[in-house]
């Protein structure tokens, strides 16, 4: 099975993925852009780019790979306990975004709407544009992380050039998409890890039910 439709059958009956990244998969796989994962034996992680990129820091630090619907359940308990009732089906987190364990994931918002967020290690958590086609924008940037200067440093470009040269130039071949320069000009206003109030939508969901679940465990 192709690692497109591999990672496409991971998806919950309440979500699908993307074309557009039923698009980015098959480029990954057509170009070996794929590394097998110490986590998890006989699952791959896809990349922008070559491994020897990656580890040589000439790609962003991310690691593509849909979660299972037992690894996202878990994934969603540790974060909202019992709050969420099937989290599986409303929040699948599907790359990690940086070495600190933080995550994007696909979110069911209460609309039904199928949306990208960030899971941040420590607690920025934010929608990661309004399409699926604006993420992959924010990937062609050039950050070295999006869950560090990425999202911590929206408002500046990346602070090396030059990276993910084939991704930027399969993106814009295939969807005639623009590069922005910084995080900002996709995202917009992303809220302080540490804020007390957002208008983000995905910032309101989950500290209402971190705060249920907080509730439940002082009763």
């Amino acid at each position: 099975m192709g690692y497109a439709q591999e990672m496409a059958d991971r998806m919950p009956p309440t979500m699908a993925l993307p074309q557009e990244f039923h698009a980015l998969f098959e480029w990954m796989e057509a170009n070996n852009f794929l590394m097998p994962s110490n986590a998890y034996p006989g699952d791959r992680l896809g990349l922008l780019g070559p491994r020897d990129d990656l580890e040589n820091e000439r790609l962003t630090s991310i690691l593509f790979r849909v979660a299972t619907s037992e690894q996202a359940k878990e994934h969603g308990e540790a974060w909202f306990g019992e709050t969420v009732p099937d989290i599986q089906n409303t929040l699948v987190p599907f790359a990690r975004t940086g070495g600190d364990g933080s995550y994007a994931a696909f979110w069911l918002d209460d609309a039904g709407c199928q949306r990208i967020v960030h899971q941040g290690s420590e607690g920025l958590v934010c929608l990661l544009g309004e399409t699926p086609l604006d993420f992959l924008r924010l990937l062609a940037i050039g950050y070295e992380e999006i869950s560090g200067d990425g999202l911590y440093g929206p408002d500046a470009p990346p602070r090396k050039v030059g990276l993910n040269q084939s991704y930027r130039a399969w993106l814009t071949d295939q969807f005639d998409a623009d590069i922005p320069k910084t995080a900002s000009q996709v995202l917009g206003k992303i809220p302080d890890a540490m804020a007390d109030t957002s208008d983000d939508a995905f910032w309101l969901w989950v500290r209402k039910y971190q705060n249920a679940r907080d509730g439940e465990s002082a009763t």
